[in-house]
């Protein structure tokens, strides 16, 4: 039988005779009580060759050899590591300079755009403003020739308190 037509066998070599599974307890039962047929058997019918145990260790030992021969390794790890390492840098960079393009630089006009379009009330963009390190490093502070003391009465004299308090 070719071994490539292995796959195609459908049955599994063991037959029984007809009416096997049917008859088998009647035939069962008939014997039973036939103690002669049981009697009768006094080996069990298996033997071992004479001197088998004396001899089975040097018939061993004698079978096999003590030439060693060459392991021929299918596949290492090390190749392994090698592909899986240059396909992840492939990988890392189709990922950079695939996804580099698609980069907008962020100008005031869009922020501007963005917070006129939200209904952020004062305390929301006050909040948004605090996180942020804006604040501190990209305002410039002008300094005035006036005096704090100045300003502080012109506010007084010429602002309406209601205003600022709402």
């Amino acid at each position: 039988m070719k071994k490539d037509k292995l796959y195609n066998i459908k049955s599994t070599g063991f037959k029984t005779p007809d009416n096997y599974f049917e008859s088998f307890d009647d035939k069962l039962f008939e014997r039973l009580p036939q103690k002669d047929s049981v009697d009768s058997v006094k080996t069990t019918g298996y033997k071992t060759p004479k001197d088998y145990f004396d001899t089975v260790e040097a018939n061993v030992f004698s079978k096999l050899s003590d030439d060693e021969k060459p392991v021929i390794k299918l596949s290492t790890r090390k190749t392994f590591y090698y592909v899986a390492g240059v396909a992840a840098s492939l990988l890392l960079l189709f990922a950079v300079f695939i996804n580099s393009d698609t980069t907008e630089e962020l100008s005031v006009e869009m922020v501007e755009n963005y917070l006129g379009n939200e209904d952020l009330n004062s305390y929301e963009l006050a909040e948004l403003l605090s996180d942020s390190d804006l604040l501190e490093d990209d305002f410039i502070i002008t300094k005035t020739t006036y005096q704090e003391d100045n300003l502080e009465s012109y506010l007084l004299e010429n602002s309406d308190i209601e205003s600022i308090l709402e």
